[in-house]
């Protein structure tokens, strides 16, 4: 498979792009050796299991959202952030695990599994006071979630050929931190939660030669699966939101703010799951051919991060413009919309980076994406909030409009390619 076919790939119809790399599986070119993982396996559909933590940790995710409800200032922006990451390793290692070890649903990863879900439903329950009376809760969860996620890595050591310090240093440190800091006074209480965190994000960044395996050991079709799925859950969070908050403010403005917001969402999902998804399994599957983890570790998580970030921030402001209707939208809420997209934007641009998208396919689309947002600032200031509501509907909609281009030419360059080694 030539490097400009390869590139060509990316934001093409998945079944396409399937199509093409099987019409030239035979002649091997391009296809690097395969390195064997633990359990290989190829093309599984993610557990229903698996969907049922994802459905705890959307619920977590709805409960720290609260934080960026009304008009949220720097400080509720930083607690939101702090949060979500605190649950979104725990999340990056259950669906790295389930791929890895979680081929066939034993009674054992049942267990870890079902332990894990109460763990992190611990922490959702905690994290309306977790900066007060529930500190202790919030960091039992927190600890509990990672020696859990440890358990399938020392009983599969012997396939994985891992030695036992890494889930060690990755798990088990990180969870000691957690309790330790129940020892440890407020505010410092809190420093030890974030080096507890930074611990096992920095790990990740250092990932070498010896972790090559798991870049050949992933299931591709599997992790670009449960990434959809996690998103499309967060997409559901957000209707949930403008629905709730209509049924609360029950008015003809209101009504008409609560369809424009809809109208947002969803021309926003159409932007990740009409090109972003596909564009994410072709990507996996590229960088799983070169061998590279750190690329996989970056598309996996690192960015979907702020995907997920970048909704949730949405989703908050535009269910705030529902209860404000009539009204001027907070100063806080118009920045979450703003930041919301941008940032959608931002992640969508360096994903597509990481996967070796050309960048004159993302140059059409990017520099709107992540500046026009911020127009909405002043408009905030001079427009109610179901005026500010619709300029969002009309800048996701110049966004829908560019990535359209974007991948009609990305689909014609790649029949001119197919043509051309036919």
């Amino acid at each position: 498979m030539s490097e400009l076919a390869v590139h060509s790939l990316g934001g093409v119809d998945h079944g396409l792009g399937k199509c093409w790399r099987d019409a030239h599986a035979d002649s091997g070119v391009g296809m690097g050796p395969m390195i064997a993982g633990p359990e290989a396996h190829s093309g599984r559909r993610v557990h229903w299991l698996e969907l049922f933590f994802d459905l705890v940790m959307v619920a977590y995710v709805s409960q720290i959202a609260h934080a960026l409800h009304g008009d949220p200032s720097w400080v509720d922006g930083l607690v939101f952030f702090a949060f979500l990451a605190a649950a979104w390793w725990a999340w990056v290692n259950a669906t790295i695990t389930m791929n890895l070890f979680g081929v066939r649903v034993t009674p054992s990863i049942w267990t870890t599994v079902s332990v894990a879900m109460i763990a992190l439903g611990v922490m959702a329950a905690a994290v309306p006071d977790a900066l007060g009376d529930r500190a202790a809760a919030f960091a039992i969860g927190n600890a509990a979630i990672r020696v859990v996620w440890a358990v399938p890595w020392f009983m599969n050591r012997g396939s994985s050929g891992q030695p036992w310090w890494q889930p060690t240093l990755y798990s088990v440190v990180p969870a000691a931190l957690w309790l330790v800091s129940l020892g440890v006074i407020q505010p410092w209480q809190y420093v030890v939660w974030a080096i507890a965190v930074a611990f096992e994000i920095f790990q990740l960044a250092f990932l070498g030669p010896r972790d090559k395996w798991l870049s050949q050991a992933f299931d591709i079709e599997h992790l670009s699966e449960r990434l959809g799925l996690l998103i499309v859950i967060v997409f559901g969070e957000s209707v949930l939101t403008i629905v709730v908050e209509l049924d609360e403010h029950w008015t003809a403005t209101a009504g008409v703010t609560a369809l424009l917001s809809f109208a947002a969402v969803s021309m926003l999902g159409w932007i990740f799951f009409g090109h972003g998804s596909s564009a994410t399994t072709l990507g996996l599957q590229r960088l799983q051919l070169r061998g590279s983890t750190g690329g996989i570790r970056d598309t996996v998580m690192y960015l979907p991060f702020a995907l997920v970030a970048a909704i949730t921030m949405f989703a908050s402001a535009l269910g705030t413009a529902v209860a404000e209707a009539g009204h001027s939208l907070p100063q806080g809420a118009a920045v979450c919309l703003s930041g919301g997209i941008s940032l959608f934007c931002v992640a969508s641009v360096a994903e597509s980076i990481r996967f070796g998208e050309p960048l004159r396919d993302v140059v059409v689309w990017a520099p709107v994406g992540i500046a026009l947002p911020w127009v909405l600032l002043p408009l905030a200031a001079h427009l109610p909030s179901e005026g500010v509501v619709a300029a969002v509907v009309g800048i996701v909609a110049v966004l829908v409009t560019l990535t359209e281009i974007t991948t009609r030419r990305t689909r014609m360059r790649l029949q001119y390619v197919v043509q051309g080694i036919a």
